[in-house]
């Protein structure tokens, strides 16, 4: 995957990653959930937080809520498989600027 994830300030957000596409050998499988992380940490109360993060099968996902207008975080899965392997993949994710119409705008 590559580019930006644009997130709303004022919405949930759901993102899963695959691993069956992203860096699995054959017949190797996801054991153990390392979780995900959200760099930069900060103090602020609208900072973006993990609400959830789940694994089913070779499948991550986390539900992300919040985050300060026009700030760039990154969102990193790290998973152990049965090889004895770690995985992680990060992306990046931007806050979008909020329109007073509700409405979000992609390039602020």
């Amino acid at each position: 995957m590559h580019g930006t994830i644009l997130k709303n300030p004022n919405s949930e957000l759901a993102f899963a990653i695959d691993w069956r596409a992203s860096g699995l050998l054959k017949l190797e499988q996801v054991v153990d959930d390392l979780g995900w992380t959200v760099q930069p940490v900060e103090n602020d109360p609208n900072c973006l937080r993990i609400i959830e993060q789940t694994i089913k099968a070779c499948c991550s996902k986390v539900v992300l809520t919040g985050g300060v207008e026009g700030q760039v975080y990154l969102l990193t899965c790290t998973v152990g498989t049965n090889t004895g392997r770690v995985l992680k993949q990060a992306v990046i994710l931007r806050i979008a600027a909020v329109r007073k119409s509700g409405d979000f705008d992609e390039f602020d």
